[in-house]
């Protein structure tokens, strides 16, 4: 199809790749860490036996970044295959419900191009958004700060420090280096339970490619009063801002009390203690405000490219400049803080965007005022309850396309009725970082012939193409682009 051609040259020059380097497992700046090398506890504790092979920092690099050991293209054609793998899966599937009896052989047989993946244009360092957690570590100090190796069902979980990590930027390790410092000195014992008291908690730091940054600290109350948080939190402000951690030279320093694993904003507010209230970010020229519990790509040099593929795949460039098979309305679900619709905003007439986080559809609004994009629209709710009311607005727009990125739980099957169901919809464009779960359950339901017991009685998608992105360099992760058309 032409479509395909277009797309494949376009998507071919930013699949050039000059390296074939092997991954090195040890960072070689560590001119950040030279302040806090001295020893930060006066207490002893029991060392942590080592179990199973290899030093804990490969252990760790193995949990975390599982393809460290291999080439970036050895890691390419990797995640290549896989997704391959699953879509012959698809096309097995879709096979089987149109034609029952048809032979294994045409069922393992791809019926869709499936381009080459387009790597990302960092593969080390890339990461904006790293949460570090608070354990016991290799020296049993409770106070350590890093990422598990072990579990809490086997009960042999150990912290173990992120520094040598490819996928961390050297300013995140910083902040952790300094926040392991700072609980160290604190009178406060770590939260590593809820029911076992403690305070303590993980800590995200968030950074742009301006290199600002911000820290999001979490800590459990437990019986403390207010007045004596306020006094920690002073400590906490006075530690980052005039102590050894000003060296992180942070633009936004929050704190969050709560008592549960996860917390919304709206449940628990985010505090904002020292400095600015957002970061922000640019992204194929636009710019994007970032909350702090606001959801954005984790590497941001690969969402462009992730984005732009999306884009084209929804309202094609020809077709634009063309002005043939204009689009009318794009209709973006799980839009978060309206990165596809805002990018995509000049090429349609109006982007409706649906989000279940309010603070990211609050940004979502400001981004679009930002960018002085008029035609956005963005709606609070869960997609499953806002989208079947909003496609009675549907009727004589001209034609919709719409784009989905859901979590890796999938859309719920009332939002994949509703796009199944509204004939407006001719090109639908899915982004899935987990295309073998529950999205494999979505693909199969816009695709299966009519179904009046599950409410499918509209016309059957297509899979047309598909694009393999590589977001997430030295893991098995990769988010896949899934273009369907009827």
């Amino acid at each position: 199809m032409n479509l395909s051609a277009n797309i494949s040259s376009f998507f071919y020059k930013h699949r050039s790749l000059s390296t074939r380097q092997h991954c090195v497992l040890f960072s070689t700046t560590n001119s950040y860490f030279n302040v806090l090398e001295k020893p930060l506890s006066k207490h002893r504790h029991k060392k942590v036996q080592r179990i199973d092979g290899g030093s804990w920092e490969e252990r760790l690099a193995d949990v975390v970044t599982p393809l460290w050991r291999m080439s970036y293209e050895e890691q390419l054609d990797l995640k290549q295959k896989q997704q391959e793998n699953i879509l012959r899966q698809l096309s097995g599937y879709l096979l089987e419900d149109f034609q029952p009896h048809a032979s294994s052989h045409l069922r393992n047989k791809l019926n869709f191009p499936v381009l080459p993946i387009l790597p990302s244009p960092h593969k080390d360092g890339y990461r904006n958004k790293s949460t570090f957690s608070v354990n016991r570590g290799i020296d049993g100090n409770p106070k350590t700060v890093g990422f598990y190796v072990g579990t809490g069902k086997k009960g042999n979980i150990v912290c173990v420090n992120g520094d040598h990590l490819l996928n961390m930027p050297e300013k995140h390790k910083l902040v952790a280096r300094c926040y392991q410092d700072f609980i160290r000195l604190s009178p406060l014992e770590p939260c590593l339970l809820f029911h076992t008291g403690g305070h303590w908690r993980e800590i995200t730091v968030r950074t742009n490619r301006q290199g600002h940054t911000m820290a999001i600290v979490y800590f459990h109350p437990q019986t403390l009063s207010p007045a004596e948080v306020a006094l920690h939190k002073a400590d906490l402000v006075d530690y980052f801002t005039r102590g050894p951690g000003s060296v992180c030279q942070l633009d936004s320093l929050f704190f969050q009390e709560s008592t549960m694993t996860r917390t919304t904003h709206e449940e628990s507010p985010y505090q904002l203690l020292h400095g600015q209230p957002h970061i922000y970010e640019e992204v194929l020229g636009f710019k994007f405000r970032i909350s702090a519990d606001a959801f954005f790509q984790v590497n941001q040099v690969a969402a462009e490219v992730l984005y732009s593929a999306v884009r084209d795949l929804c309202v094609p460039q020809h077709s634009v400049q063309e002005k043939r098979t204009k689009v009318g309305t794009l209709l973006d679900v799980c839009c978060g803080t309206g990165a596809i619709g805002i990018t995509t905003s000049p090429r349609v007439d109006r982007v409706i965007g649906i989000e279940l986080v309010e603070q990211a559809v609050e940004d979502a609004k400001h981004n679009a005022a930002l960018n002085d994009v008029p035609n956005c629209e963005f709606i609070p709710g869960k997609a499953e309850v806002v989208l079947p009311g909003l496609m009675s607005q549907f009727g004589s727009g001209g034609p919709v396309a719409a784009v989905v990125n859901p979590s890796r739980a999938g859309l719920h099957h009332k939002v994949v009725r509703a796009l199944r169901n509204q004939p407006d919809i001719r090109r639908l464009v899915f982004v899935s970082c987990k295309p073998d779960g529950e999205a494999m359950r979505n693909f199969r339901e816009l695709c299966c012939a009519p179904d009046r017991q599950k409410k499918l009685t509209g016309e059957a998608f297509s899979p047309s193409l598909a694009l393999p992105v590589d977001m997430f360099p030295h893991t098995a992760h990769c988010e896949l682009v899934l273009l369907f058309e009827r």
